[in-house]
């Protein structure tokens, strides 16, 4: 249980800033690879939609179409329009990390609660090993045959 949770945190500090370094794949536990794996793959391929249709309604719009067309140099129309398609994309990507977060957070309370029950259900079984002891020791001293000589 202590192992899952210490996973799951090990996870979340390696998606923490929304991207994952080869140093993040490597150190992040086997058990989590795969979701690693997928957690890129999602975020990257939902704010890429995400931005290309962002991106699409927002140079519909009158105020960014004014502004472009004041744009003498096609670089700096490239480079504005380069700008504005980043942004939605960290902002996708922002968005994907806190909803792993979410889960994450979620997992993990339930993981929590799961380990202090198994605890009390511990001390439990351990108090009930220590009163069954003192009993068989008491009845074996009770039952125990005394020899007169």
């Amino acid at each position: 249980m202590n192992q899952k949770i210490h996973n799951l945190q090990q996870y979340a500090s390696n998606i923490a800033d929304g991207s994952v370094s080869m140093s993040d794949m490597m150190n992040t536990p086997g058990s989590m690879f795969n979701r690693q794996l997928m957690f890129m793959t999602y975020a990257h391929n939902g704010a890429l939609m995400s931005a290309q249709q962002n991106m699409q309604g927002l140079m519909m719009m009158p105020h960014v179409q004014m502004q472009m067309n004041q744009m003498q140099d096609p670089n700096m129309k490239a480079m504005y329009q380069n700008w504005i398609f980043r942004s939605l994309y960290n902002q996708a990507r922002e968005r994907a990390g806190k909803a792993e977060e979410k889960l994450l957070n979620q997992q993990e309370q339930e993981l929590q609660k799961e380990k202090a029950k198994l605890e009390t259900r511990l001390k439990l079984l351990e108090a009930e090993y220590d009163a069954v002891k003192q009993g068989e020791d008491k009845s074996a001293q009770f039952w125990k045959p005394e020899y007169v000589a």
